[in-house]
């Protein structure tokens, strides 16, 4: 199996991957993690910010036993959130599933921002899983 995991270190993020560690294998399971900077949003004394949440995430896949390069990848993308995480699934495929934290935005910020995990739940050619902080999963499938 092959999973994408999009992660932002927020703690619907943290939930998304410790279901992802119920739900894969490292001895046989393959594992995209990828971050997304946004440089219209993010500020530029942040520019490190992916990667720094990347690390850790690596990191705590590493202590589960995957190995960097091997059954796990990592990338920091730049851009657009949904329109970049739509694009590593088309290139980069194909994957089982992706799974993603729903942040919870409040209604304005949604209404002003949008919710990268809705956008995926409608644009996504594979199965969304999004985990909420307190570890319950909504799945979303195209397929069906």
């Amino acid at each position: 199996m092959k999973v994408l995991l999009a992660v932002d270190g927020s703690l619907s993020s943290n939930q998304a991957l410790l279901e992802a560690f119920k739900t894969i294998d490292s001895s046989r399971d393959i594992l995209d993690i990828i971050t997304v900077d946004n440089f219209r949003t993010s500020p530029p004394q942040d520019v490190d910010a992916g990667e720094r949440i990347l690390l850790e995430y690596v990191e705590r896949c590493k202590d589960q036993g995957f190995i960097l390069d091997n059954n796990l990848n990592a990338q920091v993308l730049h851009g657009d959130v949904r329109h970049e995480i739509i694009r590593y699934i088309k290139e980069c495929g194909p994957f089982d599933r992706i799974m993603v934290g729903s942040r919870g935005l409040n209604p304005f910020k949604k209404l002003l921002l949008g919710s990268v995990s809705e956008y995926l739940v409608h644009h996504s050619p594979i199965p969304v899983y999004v985990v909420k902080s307190d570890g319950s999963c909504k799945v979303s499938d195209p397929a069906l």
